[in-house]
């Protein structure tokens, strides 16, 4: 079962600047239903009166400004920097109460740092080799993999042997083209994916056509 620890770190963010003016009367409003009688926090700072006053406001005058008025866009930009101020505000004084509980500090409905996850990298499957648009050529196809930086393929005429050479092509996504085969031959393929950490993960293994 995951739990809110495993998912933030307890930090409240401020990305409010980026928010569309929709989004910040949205999100802004979650933030007071989650917090107004909120058992984490009785006596947050502001007080939910304050700021449930400034998001009418901002609100209201979001409203105004759609007839593009200059002074209404005005005095909606003034409105939407007070309540991003007390949005600031509020996130300091939650965090202040919550001391690290993250249980608590999801409660708030406050944008929160989500903790970098783990990728385990996933070996590439479901190789597809079909002849290119041009003669000599194979196209390659594998299925996506999450947290690959690098797909890898191998490949060396049919049939391999311990002398077999092989030839190794790195591609920044899951299709690759590969030029200059010998016509009217089949060429085996291996296939691998490269992570953040320089690991390497083999994956599937698979005889071509006969190259055109």
């Amino acid at each position: 079962m995951i739990n809110s620890s495993d998912l933030y770190d307890g930090v409240v963010t401020r990305p409010y600047k980026g928010w569309s003016d929709v989004r910040v009367s949205v999100d802004l409003t979650k933030v007071q239903n989650a917090m107004t009688g909120n058992p984490f926090f009785p006596s947050p700072s502001p007080s939910m009166e304050v700021f449930g006053e400034a998001l009418s406001a901002y609100t209201l005058q979001l409203a105004k400004a759609g007839s593009r008025d200059i002074n209404a866009i005005a005095a909606k930009n003034a409105r939407r920097a007070a309540l991003i101020a007390l949005s600031v505000q509020l996130g300091n004084s939650v965090t202040d109460t919550a001391n690290g509980n993250v249980e608590a500090l999801v409660s708030t409905a406050l944008p929160l740092r989500k903790k970098r996850q783990n990728i385990i990298l996933k070996p590439p499957s479901n190789l597809r080799i079909t002849n290119g648009i041009n003669p000599r050529e194979l196209d390659l196809k594998v299925d996506s993999v999450k947290g690959a930086l690098s797909f890898g393929f191998e490949y060396t005429q049919d049939p391999p042997t311990d002398q077999s050479v092989w030839v190794k092509t790195i591609c920044t996504t899951s299709r690759c083209t590969i030029k200059n085969l010998e016509p009217g031959k089949k060429y085996w393929f291996r296939t691998f994916v490269t992570g953040s950490r320089g690991q390497q993960i083999m994956g599937d293994t698979l005889l071509s056509p006969f190259v055109q």
